[in-house]
This record gives structure tokens, sequence and C-alpha cells, in this order.
């Protein structure tokens, strides 16, 4: 349950939360496995993805290694320098712009990401600027997330206590588990790769989790619980 009398701050992440990334990344697959078969392997960009889904189901924090071993690939050296991911691609979700206006009219909205040098600007063009006040980019901040340090980074630069703010993203590992360790609240957005994750433990469990990106009414599919 979220006490949203206490909330000043909205964290959300950006890959398959405020964009989706089902084009991109499949886009990014296929160039993957185009280097792959240039050496030898018979690998489709289905497979690619399906593997990176499973090594996304089973917690891996090793993601790409993993992936690469469950494609049956003994030697990836450079393979995925040779795949480019096109941001082009991403879209945003359904309702994300719609409810960027209204929170933001009501909360501090901030960004946590795994995200490219630019990210900022990148949100900027799709007209979220005014209602972003502050993004914090992995490659930017020299930090990666699940590294609680991304999410305290953004907490000391918000001026806010862990536990006035919400994190909200699509994946348990990345987003909801250690923003939820260092005490702030946690949503749940399961769409995307990573909706094949189930939680393991307590940990893991957000505070809500709705099935699609409804992020004006992020409603507890178990309480009806309102951010908004």
């Amino acid at each position: 349950m979220i006490d949203k009398s206490k909330i000043a701050w909205l964290f959300f992440d950006v890959g398959d939360t405020l964009l989706m990334e089902d084009e991109s990344m499949f886009d990014w697959c296929k160039q993957i496995a185009a280097e792959l078969q240039r050496r030898g392997h018979s690998t489709t960009g289905e497979q690619v993805r399906s593997a990176r889904a499973q090594a996304y189901a089973e917690f891996s924090t090793q993601l790409f290694d993993r992936m690469f071993e469950i494609l049956g690939v003994k030697d990836a050296t450079g393979v995925r320098e040779a795949a480019r991911y096109p941001h082009a691609l991403e879209y945003p979700a359904d309702g994300a712009a719609e409810a960027l206006e209204l929170l933001s009219a009501k909360f501090k909205i901030g960004i946590i990401a795994d995200q490219a040098t630019g990210t900022s600007d990148r949100l900027c063009a799709r007209g979220w600027g005014d209602h972003i006040s502050l993004c914090i980019s992995s490659t930017e901040a020299g930090l990666q997330k699940p590294d609680p340090a991304i999410f305290q980074l953004a907490l000391d630069r918000a001026g806010c206590r862990p536990d006035q703010a919400v994190m909200i993203g699509d994946r348990i590992d990345n987003d909801i588990r250690p923003a939820k360790a260092i005490g702030m609240a946690t949503v749940r957005i399961r769409q995307g790769l990573a909706k094949v994750q189930e939680p393991r433990e307590f940990a893991d469990e957000a505070d809500v989790t709705i099935s699609r990106s409804s992020l004006g009414r992020a409603s507890d599919q178990r309480g009806g619980v309102s951010i908004a």
C-alpha cells in the first residue's frame, strides 16, 4: 500500500516503462543474430529475443553472458559491439504522455534509467521536458541499476527521503528490488520482455503491480491503490 500523502517524487524507468522497446529490441536482436550467422551460427532474431527473455526470467546478473550461453555460443567476443540499439524505433507507452502531464501537476517527476548519453534530450524531444525535473542516466552518472547507489544519487539530487519517493519500472531485478531495499515505494509496470519475471520472495514484491501502462492511475490489481 502506498501512502500518497507522503509522496513528493515519482521516479520512472525509461525502457518498456515510458518508452516501449519491442521494435527497437527486436531490431537489435536481429543484428546480434546476423553477426552470429556471420560467425557460423544458425541463429535467428527471434531466438536471440527468446534467450534474452529467458535471462530476464532467471534474474541473471550477467544478462548478456547468460543470453549467449542459452544460445549455445561459446565465444561471443565482440558480438555485442557489432549491434547498435536503434532508439528511433522506440515509441511512447500507452498513456505515458497523459500520465506525465497529470502526475507532474501533483508530484515532482524524475528518471532513473540504464540509458545512453543524451537521455534527457531524447525525452525532451518527445515533448516531456516540462514534466521531468530530474534525469539520472546510468551512462552519464557512472552507475548502473541494480546498484542502490544510483537510486540514492537520484534521491540526493532531488533532496528527497526514500519514504517520499516511488520507483516505477518494468523489471523486478533492476527497479523494484533495489528501490524497495532503500525504502522507496514501488510500482511495477508488467510489460515488455521483463514481464516474464515472477517475484521469488517478499523483496521482489512491488507495492503496486499493473499489467499495462495505465500510468495515470496505477491501480493495484489486488486492492485498487491509485497514485494519481
